[in-house]
């Protein structure tokens, strides 16, 4: 358990309630009006939010919600959080805490309640512990094998690595051998498997009868983290891959020492970004651009260098549960960075010479959309209703607040893709029976479902018959 103490209070400074309890009231008391007085100083001098104080033996966090402030206090022992793990901590408490707190009345709020909300908030603390590391995959399992393609069935050869998920896996990687968009290139696959209670990604290669597989097992626990990081964790096995060495137990030794490098959005003071210049400048074409953020397609943004800075910028707010490479902008006469940033980047910003070079010599990307702020015009033949209904209706609120709020759904999102992909263990039929039982049942309306469905076959292409 993180050694962490946890206190609700008002933007006034009252405090509501403290985990654990304060031995001494009265200095806590104290403490918590220091606290938020030096809070408000923050804000009416340097005209910013105070986001820590270090001490020499801890870190002092601090939360706005509505009319409160949650303070996150982290001691420094062996085992201390990172900055970058204190920094994802906050990310997390402030999703799970927000809903808690919307719409209370502060002046209604007893101490009671206060302590509740808190104790919900330790209960979040401790299931962090999977995702909130420095190297969220450490205690993956590994396992390695050869899957022969009989004419009749299937046998496991070579078997390195124990667990009842791999005869799973190897039933559903039987279909490779007649997918032939899998063929002899690595693969990259992602599978939920509810009833083993964990998460597997899978790397192959398969030449006609022989299918090498690569197997991480991980706990469930860490399928959010799995999903945002699995663009990162492919392009780092595009980069091991080695054809004439295939050494997928060293690739999968890579993936496990992988360090999680936040969401981008984390690197920002939130008050830096600005979602009414993204609704303000895009207008009618922010649902196409937000539409490709969710779904991790390229984005090219073309205009002059200050304003394409604030569109990408602001747009990681839409992104949150992708890690999604971003070259904010590529210099007229670095091709370097031009090729660098077709072949490796999925939000990339640029003039309109760049672009045109771009155009000319066909470097366009599949499913990549042109947002060019010079002409006005968005390329793109996608949109998303669901996402931008919802930023519709919290565009007015703060920015941390519209994070959070577009956090949560984009989570759900994420987690909708997850269950997906445990539909490719059951056999063509029976997934599609599970993908339409999965719509019928679901709170969200079939658009946010199909969005779930075209993000589970990016992470898992022998899903592609459920389209």
């Amino acid at each position: 358990m993180f050694n962490i103490k946890i206190s609700l209070v008002t933007s006034s400074g009252l405090l509501l309630a403290s985990k654990p309890e304060s031995v001494d009231d009265t200095q806590q008391i104290l403490a918590t009006e220091l606290m938020t007085a030096l809070i408000s100083f923050s804000k009416e001098v340097h005209h910013r939010e105070l986001q820590s104080i270090s001490y020499h033996d801890r870190t002092i966090s601090f939360i706005r919600l509505f009319d409160f402030v949650i303070i996150i206090e982290t001691l420094a022992e062996d085992d201390a959080l990172s900055e970058k793990q204190i920094s994802q901590l906050l990310e997390h408490l402030q999703k799970c805490i927000s809903p808690l707190l919307e719409n209370v009345d502060v002046d209604t709020l007893t101490e009671g309640q206060a302590e509740l909300i808190l104790e919900s908030s330790l209960q979040e603390i401790s299931q962090l512990q999977y995702s909130i590391t420095e190297k969220p995959f450490a205690a993956g399992e590994k396992a390695t094998f050869k899957l022969n393609h009989l004419s009749k069935g299937w046998e496991i050869l070579d078997k390195e690595g124990e667990g009842s998920h791999i005869p799973i896996i190897a039933l559903m990687l039987e279909t490779l051998k007649v997918n032939k968009t899998m063929q002899n290139g690595i693969s990259c696959i992602v599978n939920q498997i509810p009833n083993e209670n964990c998460s597997t990604f899978t790397i192959t290669i398969t030449e006609y009868k022989i299918t090498e597989v690569g197997i991480l097992k991980l706990p469930i626990k860490s399928d959010l983290t799995l999903f945002r990081l699995f663009p990162l964790m492919k392009k780092n096995i595009e980069r091991l891959y080695d054809e004439d060495e295939r050494n997928f137990d060293y690739i999968l030794t890579s993936l496990m020492d992988i360090e999680d490098p936040g969401s981008r959005i984390s690197k920002f003071n939130l008050e830096d970004l600005s979602p009414s210049f993204l609704d303000k400048t895009l207008g009618k074409n922010l649902d196409k651009v937000i539409y490709s953020t969710i779904v991790g397609d390229g984005i090219l943004v073309v205009g002059d260098k200050p304003t394409v800075r604030l569109i990408i910028d602001a747009l990681s707010i839409m992104n949150q549960h992708l890690h999604t490479t971003v070259n904010v902008w590529i210099s007229p006469t670095d091709l370097t960075s031009e090729e660098k940033c077709m072949l490796e980047t999925r939000i990339c910003g640029m003039n309109s010479q760049i672009y045109d070079r771009i155009k000319e010599n066909e470097k366009l990307l599949e499913n990549m959309i042109i947002v060019n702020l010079d002409t006005g015009k968005v390329i793109a033949t996608k949109s998303s209703i669901y996402f931008k209904k919802l930023f519709d209706t919290v565009k007015k609120l703060k920015v941390d607040e519209i994070s959070t709020k577009m956090s949560q759904e984009l989570d759900k999102l994420a987690l909708a893709a997850l269950t997906i992909t445990s539909f490719g263990l059951i056999g063509k039929n029976k997934g599609k029976e599970k993908l339409k039982a999965f719509i019928s049942s679901s709170e969200y309306p079939a658009s946010f479902i199909k969005k779930a469905l075209e993000l589970a076959i990016k992470m898992n292409p022998l899903l592609d018959y459920l389209q």
